[in-house]
């Protein structure tokens, strides 16, 4: 009987945010509801007015919003001291005493907070001697991008507080997770969110080498969907100890600087799932019988952000932990380098477990017709029986005359053909004319293709990256379940978090089952590739 989990959610939004999409969860109840799905027993939640444009009136409403759902944890967003907008730190901090108030968001990229001793420090002096958990956050809603955490200050106040609670969350940490490691590394009093870590073995890499309690779980729910952290952690290859630690027992420790909290997970009970598969996940059971495949993979060993050095027998017993029967895998090294290097690694790895994994030619556009038809035919005597592009990368033209070059290769040769980005919809149109035997899978998903899968059969959008709040259940419906293919992303995403945007929909289980390997295996059939 596997160990019973609380899931305490420690970045959730409530309210009406300026981005909100048509569905998305925005009342308490829609929160509590959609926390019943995915299996969270408590958030700390905090208005978005406060988050956005008015930390005065969020941080009053969400009281308000919060007072009679007892799962619902208030968290406050605070300011520079000097704009004299919110009470002095002191009366700050005693007023959230007294509300049951758990933490304080500064947001500083939204309000340009600064982070340096004449900006923030003598907010700081005074939350450090209550204990209060302070997150950081850069995002600026009105122009959003990954590693933007300024980690130099953030080293500086932990630093100067050593006893203040530091926790980092941001929109994604990628090519920055080597300055995250290293603030670890000199920061005992720092954690990070790992709704911004998304990587794979991310977690089983910080709690080896830092602790498992330096890490607290966070959804960015409604605009994520919550599903996607949680399995993430809990398919992680740590003990059960450190993902009760992470899923929510370090939160509790740090919200405990408040007697007024009152914890209420072991009251939680929690509906019954809606089909074997959300069974499944919500229950932590094991996927290794299931018959599922990966459209989407890579094989490498490093680029400009860090990546987990496994090994091809790592890899084999990743995809075994899935259920994945067989993985479509090209280059890592040749995204961002040289891509006779990675086609060379993937054959390596591809002829040692033949039967788990098919490879895909990378190629690079930029390096002229002759290059890439000998790269091609290199690759199809090497044993790969695909073609994969990322002209966004190379900063080749997405719709450059050299892409046909590789489309009518994978024409005569009745090849899949996997691009990070096809273009406009006319462009990918003509190339599903033109070239009717190759069979074309989008690297990502985009809802641009929707009346040309309705005129051709060889086109197909892969799942990587369903990120948003049920984003799977909208391409079913834009697409329908035929027409779409899970893709994980391995090694750069992990499956879990592939795999759970399809496994927590709320479509049926049919279709599910046909985006999960279905699909895959009768086109690999098709094309001879099975």
């Amino acid at each position: 009987m596997p160990k019973q989990i609380y899931y305490f959610d420690a970045v959730c939004y409530l309210g009406r945010h300026v981005h909100k999409q048509e569905g998305q969860p925005e009342t308490a109840e829609e929160i509590i509801s959609a926390m019943d799905h995915f299996g969270i027993h408590e958030a700390l939640v905090i208005d978005v007015l406060s988050r956005e444009t008015n930390p005065m009136a969020g941080n009053k409403r969400i009281i308000e919003r919060t007072k009679d759902y007892p799962r619902l944890h208030p968290a406050w967003a605070g300011l520079m001291p000097q704009s004299k907008e919110l009470p002095p730190p002191q009366e700050l901090v005693t007023q959230m005493q007294e509300l049951g108030v758990g933490a304080l968001f500064l947001f500083y990229g939204q309000f340009d907070i600064r982070l340096t001793e004449w900006g923030i420090d003598s907010l700081l002096e005074v939350l450090e001697e209550y204990k209060v958990p302070v997150f950081l956050c850069p995002i600026n809603w009105r122009a959003r991008g990954m590693d933007t955490t300024d980690w130099s200050n953030v080293v500086r106040i932990c630093k100067k507080f050593p006893r203040l609670p530091v926790i980092v969350t941001e929109e994604r940490t990628y090519k920055s997770q080597r300055a995250g490691y290293a603030a670890l590394d000199a920061c005992p009093n720092l954690k990070f969110d790992i709704s911004s870590w998304w990587l794979h073995h991310r977690i089983e890499f910080i709690c080896k080498e830092w602790g498992s309690e330096r890490l607290v779980w966070g959804s960015q729910l409604p605009e994520r969907t919550p599903g996607v952290p949680i399995m993430q952690l809990n398919y992680s290859d740590i003990s059960e100890e450190e993902i009760s630690l992470i899923a929510g027992e370090n939160l509790r420790k740090l919200l405990s600087w408040n007697k007024n909290i009152k914890f209420v997970a072991e009251q939680v009970k929690l509906p019954e799932p809606i089909d074997p598969l959300h069974k499944a996940v919500r229950e932590r059971l094991s996927l290794r019988d299931e018959k599922f495949y990966d459209c989407h993979g890579h094989i490498g060993w490093c680029t400009p952000h860090h990546v987990v050095q496994d090994t091809p027998a790592d890899l084999v017993k990743e995809i075994d932990k899935f259920g994945i029967q067989k993985c479509l895998v090209f280059s890592l090294e040749g995204v961002f380098g040289d891509e006779t290097f990675g086609n060379d690694e993937v054959a390596k790895v591809v002829k040692q477990y033949p039967d788990r994994f098919v490879g895909f030619t990378l190629v690079n556009l930029n390096h002229g017709e002759n290059a890439v038809k000998k790269e091609l035919e290199r690759g199809r005597e090497l044993g790969m029986k695909g073609i994969k592009l990322i002209n966004d990368y190379h900063g080749y033209p997405v719709e450059g005359y050299l892409v046909d070059v590789a489309c009518d290769f994978a024409n005569r040769h009745k090849q899949f053909i996997l691009n990070h980005n096809w273009g406009s919809d006319r462009q990918i149109e003509r190339l599903c004319r033109t070239y009717p035997d190759a069979c074309f899978i989008t690297g990502h998903t985009t809802t641009a293709y929707t009346e040309v899968t309705k005129k051709y059969d060889n086109l197909f959008i892969c799942t990587c990256p369903l990120l948003g709040w049920e984003q799977t259940e909208l391409f079913v419906r834009l697409y329908g379940a035929d027409r779409i293919l899970f893709g994980s992303d391995l090694t750069d995403l992990p499956i879990a978090w592939g795999l759970a945007q399809i496994m927590y929909a709320k479509i049926s289980e049919s279709d599910k089952r046909k985006i999960l390997g279905e699909n895959l295996k009768s086109l690999m059939e098709k094309y001879s590739l099975e």
